[in-house]
This record gives C-alpha cells, sequence and structure tokens, in this order.
C-alpha cells in the first residue's frame, strides 16, 4: 500500500503541475482528474465550498424515506464497525449530504473539510473523491489518498456505491470514509452491500407485491406476526437458522418465542422499534441467540403485528472480526532461524498446531511469542477462523471478566444496553491468544479453568451457558511453576493450559541468528525507503554479536532500526546511544591491576577513537563528553594515527 500511496502522490504532482497524466494511474481516476480541470477544481483545496450549501432540512424532507431506511441501516453497520476509525455519510441524488453516523475524531476531522450536513460533494464543487465520482460514473468507487484531487483530502480513504431505486434511478449515495492508512477493499464491499440493502427496503415500504418477491431472497431471517403475536409469516432464511419449518412455527406465538423482549410496548406509542438487540429464541427446548431488529407494523396509529429481522450471533461476530480484523498474519515461513533449536522449536510447534489442544508458550520478552500463536493458528484446521489476541496485563482488572467473557443487558453501570459478547465468544470457530497469562487475577482462573473444562462460557449477568468451539493458547514471560509455587496462579489451570509446551528460545542462545535477523530488517527498511538503500559496515554484525540482548528479537529490531535512521551515509554503524552497554560487552576488563587514572582515561579515549575510525564526535558521544573536552584530551595525551 505504501508503494501505492507514493506512486499516486507523484502521478498527481506531476498532472496537476505539468498536465501529464501517468498510464499507470487508474482510467476511473486519471478521467475523473481530467473533469476535474476542465472544471477549474482547486486542486490546493478539496474542501466543500460554503456557496453550493443548501437547507439540510429541506434536503432531508425531499429525501424523506431513503433518510429513514438508510439511517437505520448506517446504524447497524456502525455498531459492526464502532472503533475501527471510520464514518458514514449518506448523500442524495445530486450529492448533498444529508446524514452522518461516525468515530468522533473523523467527524471532527470531516468538520474541517466542510464534509456536513448539507454540503455538496460532487466532482465539480470539490474534485475527485468517492461520493462525486460514484455519483458521476454510476458505480461503486474507492478513493485513496492522492487519488482525491484535492490536496486537504489525500489523508482520506474513501468507499461509496450509488444507491438506485426500483427502476435502477440513482436516488442517492452511501459512503465509508476514514484515514488513508486504514484502506482496505472490504470498506467498499460494505458500502455496496449497504446500498443494495437500503433499495431492497426501500422497495418493501414502496410495494407490498415486491416484497411478495423479494421475502425469501432477503440474507436475514425475516418473521412477520399478526396484532395478537401469532406468526403468519417466515421467509427460508429463517427456517434454516432457527431449524423449523413453517408449519411448526405458525403454531407458536411471537412472545412466547422471543421471551427477552417487551412486546406490550410495540403495541403502545413509548417503543415502535428494537434495533440490533441480542436475544435468544426458544425454539423446542433450545436457545438459538441471534442480533435481531423488531418493527411494529402501524396503519393509521393502529398495532398490526411485528415484522423481524435476525441473524445468527455467531455470523454478526464473524462479519466483526473481518471488519475489526481479528486474524492472524504471520506464519512459520516468517520465522528466521538457522538455530537448531530454534528449529526443533517450529518443528514441534508444526505437530502441536494440527492438535487441537491447549497450548502454553513460555520465553523472555521479545522472543517471539505472539509469532509463534499466530503461525499455530494458520498451520491449524482453524485457519479460516478467527485469531482474537488479548494482553491479560493490559486490561484492568475490574474489566478482565466482561472483556473475555462478555456481559448481558444491564449487568452493570454503564454497560450497553444490548449487552457485548466477550473475547471468547468472538473467537468461536477459531483461536484465542492470552498473552502475559501469569497477571490473570485468581477468581478469573477459575473461570478460565470452567471454560477449559466444558467449553462453555457465561456472561457477566448472565443466567445460561453458551457453548463455544474455541481453541486455546497461551503465553507468558513468567515462569508459572514457581507461581504455582507462591500461590499466585492455579496448579489445577497450569496443568490444564500446558498440554503442549513450548518455550522460546532467547537471542543470546541462537547469536548465529543476528546476522540473517539484522539482514531482514534492513531489507524492510529499504523497501520502506526504497529513496535510498543503505548496507551494513563490515564490523557492523561482528559488534552485534558482543551484545547479550537482553530484550531479545525485540531489542535487536529497535536498534537496527535506530542505526538505520541514524547512519549520516549508507553505511549502517553502531550508533545505538546505549553502545556503552555493547562496548563492555567487548572490551571486558581482564587485567585486575590497579592502574593510574590518566593512563585508564588515554586508553579509554583510543578505544573509542579506533572504534569509531577516528569519529571525533561519535567518541565524544560513547565517552559521555563534550567534543571541546576530547580535543583538550587528545592534546593532553598526545594521541595520533588512532
Amino acid at each position: 500500500m505504501s508503494g501505492y500511496m507514493q506512486f499516486i502522490s507523484r502521478a498527481w504532482k506531476v498532472f496537476v503541475e505539468q498536465g501529464d497524466m501517468n498510464n499507470e494511474v487508474r482510467l476511473e481516476i486519471a478521467d475523473s482528474w481530467k473533469r476535474c480541470k476542465e472544471y477549474g477544481v482547486d486542486f490546493m483545496n478539496g474542501r466543500g465550498n460554503d456557496a453550493y450549501r443548501v437547507s439540510v432540512e429541506s434536503k432531508i424532507k425531499e429525501n424523506a424515506e431513503l433518510v429513514s431506511v438508510a439511517s437505520s441501516i448506517m446504524m447497524d453497520i456502525y455498531n459492526i464497525i464502532r472503533g475501527s476509525g471510520f464514518a458514514l455519510f449518506l448523500s442524495d441524488r445530486d450529492g448533498y449530504i444529508l446524514d452522518i453516523i461516525g468515530e468522533i475524531n473523523i467527524i471532527e476531522k470531516a468538520n474541517k473539510l466542510n464534509f456536513v450536513k448539507g454540503a455538496l460533494w460532487t466532482e465539480r464543487a470539490v474534485g475527485t473523491n468517492a461520493i462525486g465520482t460514484a455519483l458521476h460514473l454510476d458505480k461503486p468507487i474507492q478513493t485513496i489518498g492522492a487519488e482525491h484531487y484535492g490536496i486537504n483530502q489525500h489523508s482520506w480513504t474513501c468507499s461509496s456505491a450509488p444507491i438506485h431505486d426500483e427502476e435502477g434511478n440513482i436516488i442517492g449515495c452511501i459512503n465509508m470514509s476514514g484515514i488513508c492508512r486504514d484502506a482496505h477493499l472490504h470498506t467498499l464491499g460494505i458500502v455496496t452491500a449497504a446500498a443494495e440493502s437500503i433499495k431492497k427496503q426501500l422497495a418493501l415500504i414502496i410495494s407490498y407485491d415486491l416484497l411478495n418477491i423479494t421475502f425469501d431472497s432477503i440474507v436475514e431471517g425475516m418473521i412477520v406476526s399478526d396484532e395478537s403475536f401469532n406468526i403468519k409469516r417466515i421467509n427460508d432464511r429463517a427456517e434454516n437458522i432457527l431449524c423449523i419449518t413453517q408449519n411448526e412455527i405458525f403454531k407458536m406465538n411471537i412472545k412466547e418465542t422471543l421471551k427477552d423482549l417487551n412486546f406490550d410496548n410495540m403495541m403502545s406509542s413509548s417503543r415502535q422499534a428494537y434495533n440490533n438487540i441480542e436475544c435468544d429464541f426458544h425454539i423446542k427446548n433450545k436457545r438459538i441467540k441471534c442480533i435481531i431488529n423488531a418493527v411494529a407494523m402501524k396503519v393509521n396509529n393502529k398495532f398490526m403485528g411485528v415484522v423481524i429481522t435476525f441473524r445468527e450471533t455467531q455470523y454478526i461476530h464473524k462479519l466483526v472480526n473481518k471488519v475489526v480484523g481479528y486474524k492472524a498474519t504471520y506464519k512459520f515461513d516468517d520465522i528466521i532461524s538457522d538455530n537448531e533449536k530454534m528449529k526443533s522449536v517450529i518443528e514441534f510447534a508444526k505437530k502441536a498446531a494440527k492438535s487441537d489442544c491447549n497450548i502454553l508458550i513460555e520465553g523472555s520478552s521479545g522472543t517471539g511469542k505472539e509469532l509463534v500463536a499466530q503461525s499455530i493458528h494458520n498451520y491449524s484446521e482453524r485457519a479460516q477462523g478467527p485469531f482474537v489476541a488479548i494482553n491479560c496485563a493490559s486490561i484492568p482488572r475490574e474489566l478482565v471478566e466482561s472483556e473475555l467473557f462478555g456481559y448481558d443487558r444491564g449487568a452493570f453501570t454503564g454497560a450497553i444496553k444490548e449487552g457485548h459478547p466477550g473475547k471468547f465468544e468472538l473467537a468461536d470457530g477459531g483461536t484465542i491468544f492470552l498473552d502475559e497469562l501469569g497477571e490473570l487475577p485468581l477468581d478469573i482462573q477459575s473461570k478460565l479453568l470452567r471454560v477449559l473444562d466444558n467449553n462453555k462460557i457465561v456472561r457477566v449477568g448472565g443466567t445460561y451457558e453458551k457453548e463455544l468451539n474455541v481453541r486455546i493458547i497461551c503465553a507468558t514471560n513468567k515462569r508459572l511453576k514457581e507461581e504455582v509455587k507462591k500461590k499466585t496462579f492455579r496448579e489445577d489451570l497450569y496443568y490444564r493450559l500446558n498440554v503442549m509446551n513450548i518455550k522460546t528460545i532467547p537471542l543470546v542462545e541462537r547469536k548465529e541468528d543476528i546476522g540473517i535477523l539484522a539482514k531482514y530488517f534492513i531489507d524492510m527498511l529499504n523497501m520502506k525507503n526504497n529513496d535510498k538503500i543503505k548496507v551494513m559496515s563490515k564490523n557492523y554484525i561482528t559488534n552485534l554479536m558482543e551484545y547479550e540482548w537482553p530484550g531479545n528479537v525485540r531489542e535487536l529490531r529497535n536498534v537496527i532500526e535506530r542505526d538505520y535512521y541514524s547512519s549520516e551515509d549508507d553505511i549502517i554503524g553502531i550508533v545505538y546511544s546505549d553502545i556503552g552497554e555493547i562496548s563492555r560487552g567487548m572490551e571486558e576488563i581482564k587485567d585486575k591491576e590497579i592502574i593510574p587514572i590518566d593512563d585508564l582515561e588515554k586508553e579509554s579515549i583510543i578505544k573509542a577513537l579506533k572504534f569509531y575510525h577516528g569519529n571525533l564526535v561519535k567518541a565524544a558521544k560513547m565517552l559521555k563528553i563534550s567534543r571541546s573536552t576530547i580535543y583538550r584530551k587528545i592534546k593532553k595525551y598526545n594521541i595520533n594515527n588512532v
């Protein structure tokens, strides 16, 4: 992505300054840039123009049905993507913004661009942008970074899809925008699906006859009841989710089937809808957990029944995982090592991956415990499922239980009224990685043990157990056996988790890997900074290998990155600020005799100058003296030809 961002930025600059179009710019963007230039759009701007702004109230009134249907769907999407750094925008067919739902920080950034309700966001008004270009082309489009014509939009990524009526006419546009670094193709898929969903829902409102055609094509389960809450209609998807036939469900009453909802409120004016409520269907002595929307049907203010749409909770969780990014990225091929012990660890980890046993990974900080955990997941039969990682040390003690196991409605003050799934539920069908396991409080350890024993969880404030299919991988830098002796970690939990034990190797025990790791990190940095390629000095690896690396691979990576950016030329040498520690590893004092202080000082200066090949500035920095002081000392001790 970074390579493309650099390319499109260069292509944009050449075009706006010289008028030359790079042939590799995709056609939709290239044509849009040309149109913007013909329109006379200021490429140094890209903000909404107040001259085009209209009364948002009048626009909303003109598009009342569109706003009503789209707002509900936008809120549904936002509830799924909440926290991912995106906002949703709705425009009419002309490009005027009608509605905005999203993160506060994103909306604040949008306000600075005059990306607000009532503003016009066509190509002619603000240049190439997802809304304006999608409306012009009449097709979904994603614009990233400098693909936007106005420079003030270059930090954004936007995905838009036009909304059509049943005749195929454009009636509006739905857009999903965020910061450029979060660009992903899934946002285009989400808005495309949302546009289609809005189209379908509008069609339902417009024509009851069309409902008869589309009823069974809806991807959600749907149930329709009469005024007495007797079920009158159910679609095929609902039958599949509930594992029931139409003949069976027609004998049921929705109030008895969905016991958690207060349907009596829906008969009055106090509440006409429930949105995105997690509820249980009680079917044949079973509980089927779903996310439901329930809307009261009223004609002339008379209650006529209820329409309920729903999806399996597990499906929604999978969608959340996909949007939020609960997946493992590393594989065993990403673990770089020539060390025989490390190779043995990898081979054992591969064998462990093919089982479904619990795994405990032990090792010092920075030795790649999560990398191993992700590799195990991707090598296992659960590779297509979610990989949910959680750092047990980073969660406040009072929130650990709700974070791991979730909570039901009304569990505690401040809880989301619909309830909230925990990390274990989100990991259903995949793997949960509990990092820093040794930091779990003892009371949570007992609850975790119960989960391991029966594969069931109970939400905070919940009344029943939910069965899950989750593989647990744990990691710790503590010696859990010692923690067991100290009574800070449960012995039974330790043995339950420690079915497969993997111990990562500290870097000091596999120094032969320092060279290949250093080369790998520098290659990655060169790819990132491809304008200038740097190489290691001849003695760089030798110097690195003299250090003990208490921070392991993580510390090595940080040192190399610091040396890379601190090097004054294309040759990377040791410029690490804690070089004194490395120096002590290279220059152990072997002679324990008492030596005059002046001799020691002279010797230290000579060694520093030799180490930095006569570079006085670096030598002085290592010795923690000023440049003027080192000049004076060199003269005092008559040091030359170093």
